[in-house]
């Protein structure tokens, strides 16, 4: 049994690299089974098809964030710094899981529509674990008064952007990035 867990972890890395460099449409049954070393029936012995090993890379990454996010949040604290917090946690996600990240982002929109309601509602969790944190922070009189869907909007938005254009050997590292994307979005947040 452990031989055959292996076996789908190689499928499911090596379908990561190819639809990370290829996209997901780019990249074939026959180049991820021989990436991997081993025989189509390999694959199907895990996966229903291409599509469904798509979706098994999105939703662990769309899974591992929400995961994270609530645990962030579930901690007793200050309501500002565990905000700041989620953002630098999904920021070191995208770093430490950049073509996740890249493929959970771009390649949602091919997957099959019973795989694809279950991203968007990934997607969706994502969204409003961000919205009642700022509904806190406005519960506290420490939100300047705002659109609440907008600011979480765009807080995901800028976080979600970060896998374009993060570089690890570039003059910041990641920390430094969630650091001054932190301030930049308070000041246009917090009173």
């Amino acid at each position: 049994m452990k031989k055959l867990r292996n076996i789908k972890e190689e499928l499911i890395s090596k379908a990561t690299d190819l639809f990370y460099e290829k996209g997901f449409a780019a990249a074939s049954v026959r180049e991820i089974v021989k990436s991997a070393s081993v025989t189509n029936s390999a694959l199907y012995n895990h996966f229903k098809d291409k599509n469904e090993l798509l979706y098994v890379i999105i939703n662990r990454v769309g899974k591992e964030l929400i995961e994270e996010l609530s645990k962030i949040q579930r901690r007793k604290g200050d309501e500002v710094e565990k905000l700041k917090e989620m953002i630098k946690k999904q920021i070191s996600i995208v770093k430490d899981k950049k073509k996740e990240a890249r493929i959970f982002l771009e390649e949602e929109y091919q997957l099959k529509e019973s795989y694809r309601k279950k991203v968007l509602e990934q997607h969706k969790k994502i969204y409003e674990i961000y919205k009642k944190q700022l509904e806190v922070l406005e519960k506290e009189g420490r939100l300047r008064k705002i659109n609440k869907t907008i600011a979480t909007f765009a807080i995901i938005a800028a976080i979600n952007w970060t896998y374009r254009w993060y570089k690890e050997e570039g003059k910041l590292s990641a920390e430094e990035i969630a650091h001054i994307l932190c301030d930049i979005i308070f000041k246009g947040i917090l009173k």
